[in-house]
């Protein structure tokens, strides 16, 4: 009876070893590094939920293979990013997702920038400090540069919107000072002037409220800054009866937005890469599933988290081995996105098309406006 126990535990621990040694499919692993809390945590939310939603669609596996988010909160904060992607090597993670700011994705990139096994695929940042280099960094978002910025500059001087005051966020240098240089550059070209004044998002709302009051000639007000300062700023300009055309960046353009700026920022303009007024099936199936799942309205953002699944996924149904990621993606460059085709050139970066969008009674409406 002893010997048929022992007989039995012995085959049982053999099968055991044997399956999780032949048979037992490894988990593919897949970091994700964003500002998940603080002020940044909005844009940091809405791309997790998009990127999660996209491997809800294959139940987190491929051919077996269990797919594992580890996710790590960067806090916005270098030091923290730095122990994140240390922890990320050790843990022999080939593919990170991240950063959602520029100026966190620029410390990633430096931590592994010694490291040609690991990438980088950013869904958001868009800082062109990034821009035409053979790294191992993508991403979907469109990086800045002039020509991108001419559809703005082109809508600015036709509505004679020529003298422009500039607030910027000066903690994610990367992205502001990259975004006003480029723009400054494109407004230029079309025979704009230079900005007459610039200033900080962080200093007292009051001193910023009585500058643009002793400015002359101000014809409108760019701000570059998250959702919730640029929102609460316009606040307080309106307050103020300060009511000059407010121009705010893509980086603002979320729900959150609207849903902390009210009836104040009605009227504000954003240059975006998404066509908020989209009626093809992928994207209005996309929008449907977020909706049912997160119970709120997908940003720009949460959409090109999703569309930074699916390309992975895509690549990953092809090949497990994300050892030839690069490869991979390079090779195939053009990926179906939900508002058309997303395509990489051999640096990794992407191409969309623009668009000028205007707050009207709380909601993003797409202007019939363009180049032409």
């Amino acid at each position: 009876m002893k010997k048929s126990i022992f007989l039995i535990i012995f085959l049982s621990l053999f099968g055991y070893i044997v399956y999780n040694n032949f048979f037992k499919k490894s988990p593919i692993n897949i970091g994700f590094i964003a500002g998940l809390s603080g002020k940044y945590s909005s844009l940091g939310h809405n791309v997790l939920d998009g990127f999660n939603l996209a491997f809800d669609s294959v139940n987190n596996q491929i051919e077996g293979n269990e797919i594992k988010i580890i996710i790590k909160d960067d806090m916005q904060n270098e030091e923290t990013v730095k122990e994140h992607i240390d922890f990320f090597k050790k843990e022999k993670i080939n593919l990170i997702v991240g950063n959602t700011t520029s100026s966190m994705t620029k410390v990633s990139l430096s931590e592994i920038s010694n490291y040609k096994n690991i990438y980088l695929f950013s869904p958001s940042a868009s800082s062109s400090e990034f821009s035409n280099l053979d790294d191992n960094f993508f991403r979907v978002q469109v990086a800045h540069s002039k020509e991108r910025f001419n559809l703005l500059s082109k809508y600015l001087k036709d509505n004679n919107l020529e003298n422009l005051y500039i607030i910027y966020d000066p903690r994610n240098k990367s992205y502001t000072n990259n975004y006003l240089h480029n723009l400054k550059e494109s407004i230029i070209s079309y025979g704009g002037k230079e900005f007459i004044a610039e200033e900080t998002v962080d200093k007292d709302f009051k001193k910023i409220v009585e500058q643009i009051k002793n400015t002359k000639n101000l014809d409108a007000i760019i701000i570059v800054a998250n959702s919730i300062d640029t929102s609460k700023l316009i606040q307080f300009l309106r307050l103020n009866n300060i009511n000059k055309q407010i121009i705010a960046s893509g980086w603002a353009k979320n729900k959150k937005f609207l849903e902390d700026g009210g009836k104040a920022v009605d009227g504000t303009i954003f240059l975006t890469s998404n066509d908020i007024d989209a009626l093809n099936k992928e994207y209005l199936e996309f929008v449907d599933k977020f909706k049912l799942k997160y119970r709120y309205e997908p940003s720009v953002f949460a959409a090109q988290g999703y569309e930074t699944g699916k390309i992975i996924i895509e690549i990953l149904k092809k090949d497990l081995n994300l050892l030839n990621f690069k490869k991979n993606l390079l090779e195939q460059k053009v990926f179906q996105g939900l508002q058309g085709n997303i395509t990489f050139n051999k640096y990794g970066d992407v191409k969309r098309d623009n668009f000028i969008v205007k707050v009207i009674n709380n909601k993003f409406e797409k202007i019939d406006f363009n180049l032409e």
